[in-house]
Formats: C-alpha cells, sequence, structure tokens
C-alpha cells in the first residue's frame, strides 16, 4: 500500500469517527411516521399465514396488516404487540385495547380469558370483548386467550398457507384488533389477525421470529443514522458493513461518507424463545 493509499483511508476513518463524536449537532435522518401496534409474537410471515390485507386496506392507515393463519382448537393465545410513538419509539405505559372477534369481522370463535370470562360472538359494529392492557417500558404488551370450540370446526388445512376458498365445511374464526385509545383506524397502523380453528390438536407455538423496526433506506452524506441496539425481544444485536470506505459502522450508528450503497448487517444468537436474528438492509447515501 503507497502512502497515498494510507493516508486516504486513515482520513476516511478519522471522518467517520468525527462524525460519530458529533452526535449532538448532527440529527439523525429517521422521519416520524404513525403510531403502531406489532404483533411480535406468536410471529408470522408468508411461511404461516396468509395475507388478507386486500381486504381492508380501504379502511385503514396505509401500513395496517391483516392476515389469517389456522390453529387447533383448544390452543392457547399469549399475544404479544409492540406499541410505538411514530413506527420507532417504543411506547411505555401506553394503554392498549384488543378487541376479540373484531367489530364488522363475522367472528364467531369462542375463547376464555386468563380471569374466566367467555368471550362472545361478534355481532355488527359490537366486538365480542375488548381486553384492556397497558405497555410496559420496552412497549409491549401481552393478552392472553383460550379458544373453547368443539363444534363445527374446520378441516385441518393442507398447508399452514391454505386459501380460505378451500376450507371446509364452512369458516370458523376470531379476528383480534388492537387499538390505540383516541386513534382511528387510520391514525395507527396495525396488525389484523384472523385465527382459523380447525380439528387439529391444539398448536403449540415454538420460538417467535425476532423483530425490528423498520430501517430508513437513504442517507445523506456526513449524516448518521441510528440503528436500534436490540430486537423487540430486548436481545442485543451486532451491526456491521461490507460497503466501507462509502460508510461506517460505529456501534449502533450508520455513518455515511460516499454515495453509492451502504450494505448493513446486524444478527445475533437468538436465546430459547426466539430464533436467531439476521437482517441485511442497503441504504442509498446521495
Amino acid at each position: 500500500m503507497n502512502n497515498r493509499t494510507l493516508k486516504t483511508g486513515r482520513a476516511l476513518v478519522s471522518l467517520a469517527l468525527v462524525i460519530a463524536a458529533g452526535v449532538v449537532a448532527m440529527p439523525s435522518s429517521t422521519a416520524a411516521g404513525l403510531p403502531s401496534v406489532r404483533l411480535i409474537s406468536p410471529s408470522y410471515d408468508a411461511t404461516n399465514s396468509v395475507d388478507a390485507t386486500g381486504d381492508i386496506a380501504q379502511y385503514y392507515s396505509a401500513d395496517t396488516k391483516a392476515f389469517y393463519t389456522y390453529i387447533g382448537h383448544g390452543t392457547k393465545l399469549s399475544l404479544t404487540y409492540i406499541v410505538t410513538t411514530d413506527g420507532t419509539t417504543p411506547a411505555a405505559a401506553q394503554e392498549v385495547r384488543l378487541q376479540v372477534n373484531a367489530p364488522y369481522s363475522g367472528s364467531k370463535a369462542n375463547w376464555v380469558t386468563a380471569d374466566g370470562t367467555k368471550v362472545t360472538a361478534q355481532d355488527g359494529a359490537n366486538f365480542g370483548l375488548e381486553l384492556v392492557g397497558k405497555t410496559d417500558a420496552t412497549g409491549q404488551v401481552t393478552f392472553e386467550l383460550t379458544n373453547t370450540d368443539t363444534t363445527g370446526l374446520e378441516i385441518a388445512p393442507s398447508s399452514p398457507i391454505q386459501n380460505r376458498d378451500e376450507i371446509k365445511p364452512a369458516r370458523l374464526y376470531g379476528t383480534m384488533k388492537p387499538v390505540i385509545p383516541g386513534k382511528g383506524d387510520k391514525e395507527a397502523d396495525t396488525d389484523l389477525v384472523t385465527f382459523d380453528i380447525t380439528d387439529a390438536p391444539a398448536t403449540v407455538f415454538g420460538p417467535a421470529t425476532q423483530q425490528i423496526g423498520e430501517l430508513e433506506t437513504s442517507l445523506k452524506r456526513g449524516k448518521y443514522l441510528t440503528l436500534p441496539a436490540k430486537s423487540y425481544a430486548g436481545i442485543k444485536i451486532n451491526w456491521s458493513t461490507s460497503s466501507t470506505p462509502t460508510c461506517y459502522v460505529i456501534g449502533k450508528r450508520v455513518i455515511a461518507v460516499r454515495s453509492g450503497e451502504c450494505v448493513v448487517s446486524g444478527s445475533n444468537a437468538g436465546n430459547a424463545k426466539n430464533l436467531a436474528f439476521s437482517s441485511e438492509t442497503v441504504i442509498t447515501i446521495d
């Protein structure tokens, strides 16, 4: 390596360190969005649930999601949600209400709460039951329900992503709708999940998939972006980049140095309750 190349490399590293040190004067590029309520456990993706967002999109915010999945009758659900003030920042001590057998959903599944309260079928604008909870310091809240259906069960699906048009003899399901008091359907991003009840044995849930908030994908030269230090499960994430000298990762900060693509990778080993985490995001620097 010649002296010019060595000096250039040292200069870039020095620039990255200077930018990292000037955190007070240099704002992050993260833009605030709508408050959100996202289901993080059990974890669902394209391998074990079916996207039904198109059914409700016109009535809800642009980033609200709806999906359905299959569980055996008698399944105990422990539904953990992460609540944010702007799509990223955890909302501590926030009241959240879970509408079981949500309004206008056609839900007729039977449930019992942790304290023994029975949940009735949905009727028009009325939900079956509304549970009230409050988030902890990490923005998380958990609701517990157990299915009690023994008749009218769906035949167990041939696949966890079976199309609902193939359900026989008829659908039996319950839709869960989380609500932030004071926020309308278009004022918060939520996860609406529908559980179809089948004649299979009660579902036993395995380790959850770790999740994080959506990352920014653009950044100006000379600015930095703060990455999440932990997943929603509370497990530390190790961040790195293969794109130096376009960008540098120092701790949980991505520092933009040159125009181009910055590939940022995050990972951890998980634990007994959570699968290992692995994420790769491409950030465009200009």
